[in-house]
């Protein structure tokens, strides 16, 4: 099946991590050049070795902190002036954020904003002027299933996932008629060193829960190449028709419609 990407030019945020590393491969065994960036060089490497295992594209990469707005203006603008345009966005950054909601400290519920949320907003700010040049782009932020459904111990993540699905929605409607699709995959508990982590401090609260972590209907965790498969239909010319969505990978562990 052609997806017709074959070319493409896409930047993905938190590419180290183990959901943007499967989209990085997923990307690149259509033939897409992507550009990854990462506070952290080393995850870079591993990301870049994934790919060329898989036998991907090369990637480039580069180190950027989306806390930082003149290191993600000049991500963008580098990706323009080396080649030539950005017809994709992937947002994948995290917020590891964890604990007791008494625990929590203003620092931490900070942090989980400026990496995620606000970092979403840089990144946007930063590459729609160019998708707007080009009347072409495709955008797909990586929010999480507590934006629907909290998790009492994880709920700074949940609050700016909340925060992202918004974002996504709105903004979806105000370039539609510029040929730019923006729409959110939403993944459960997918099998990663954050979902041990997120496991350990559930067990270790004092805090109410019904649900383990990891339940779903389906009665596993799902695997970050299943939520690299979302990224790619809603990237490719299969999904021209949609825009706007928050797409649940998650087993079916959201509740509501």
């Amino acid at each position: 099946m052609d997806l017709k990407l074959d070319g493409k030019v896409a930047w993905i945020t938190g590419a180290g991590g183990a959901i943007g590393r499967a989209i990085a491969v997923a990307l690149a065994a259509q033939g897409v050049q992507t550009v990854l960036t990462s506070r952290g060089e080393a995850a870079l490497r591993a990301t870049a070795e994934a790919v060329a295992k898989a036998g991907g594209r090369s990637p480039v990469l580069r180190t950027a902190d989306v806390t930082r707005a003149d290191q993600v203006d000049g991500t963008a603008d580098a990706i323009v002036r080396d080649l030539g345009r950005i017809d994709i966005l992937v947002n994948s950054t995290t917020a590891p954020v964890f604990g007791d909601f008494l625990a929590l400290t203003d620092e931490a519920w900070e942090a989980a904003i400026q990496t995620k949320w606000l970092g979403y907003v840089r990144t946007l700010r930063a590459v729609l002027p160019h998708m707007l040049r080009q009347r072409d782009g495709r955008i797909v932020n990586v929010s999480g299933g507590g934006g629907r459904t909290p998790t009492p111990t994880h709920l700074p993540g949940g609050g700016v996932n909340a925060a992202v699905n918004h974002l996504t929605k709105g903004l979806a409607g105000i370039y539609a008629r510029h040929n730019i699709r923006i729409n959110a995959v939403a993944p459960g508990p997918i099998e990663s060193e954050r979902l041990a982590r997120i496991a350990r401090v559930q067990a270790e609260s004092a805090e109410p829960r019904t649900v383990p972590i990891t339940a779903t209907p389906m009665g596993r965790a799902g695997e970050p190449r299943e939520v690299a498969d979302a990224v790619v239909y809603l990237v490719s010319d299969r999904s021209t028709f949609v825009t706007g969505i928050v797409l649940p990978v998650d087993g079916g562990r959201t509740p509501s419609l």
